[in-house]
């Protein structure tokens, strides 16, 4: 993964959870995640939540830690091309555990910067080394998309 796609798929998501909880969608907005415009983009989002859920870096908010990747494998099986879909999406609302703020901290990231910081790069790229969830890896849960006839 090259710096400027680092920057745009980890370290500034990262760093606005920091601050406060997101949606996927909301998240990764400039990249058409759901509703089928690019399938591509959406794996990338649900691999994102799965990366950090698996290294309890992130959780979604009023779920307990250990049901989030049920509830990202959910997201897998919710997407299709109407607004149910997104309305599912947009209620997982992801925020950093302590883990994940540490991480930042420890790398001066609270301030937002805009390039790409390499001391979190690197850190980051070891511990999904470490949880065998590295870069190198994808589709974790893969996504599965649906007409709306089909889900009734």
């Amino acid at each position: 993964m090259n710096d400027k796609e680092f920057w745009k798929w980890y370290q500034d998501p990262m760093t606005n959870m920091y601050y406060e909880t997101w949606s996927l969608p909301r998240l990764f907005a400039q990249f058409d995640i759901i509703f089928g415009e690019n399938k591509e983009n959406t794996q990338n989002a649900l691999d994102f939540a799965y990366r950090l859920a698996k290294c309890s870096l992130a959780k979604i908010d009023l779920v307990e830690e250990k049901r989030t990747l049920l509830a990202i494998r959910e997201l897998g099986k919710s997407i299709s091309t109407d607004i149910d879909s997104h309305i599912i999406w947009e209620t997982c609302q992801f925020h950093l555990l302590e883990k994940g703020r540490a991480l930042l901290d420890e790398c001066n990231l609270k301030g937002r910067p805009k390039e790409t910081s390499p001391l979190f790069k690197a850190k980051l790229t070891a511990v999904f080394d470490e949880y065998n969830v590295g870069f190198d890896k994808k589709a974790f849960v893969p996504i599965h998309y649906q007409k709306l006839d089909d889900r009734r």
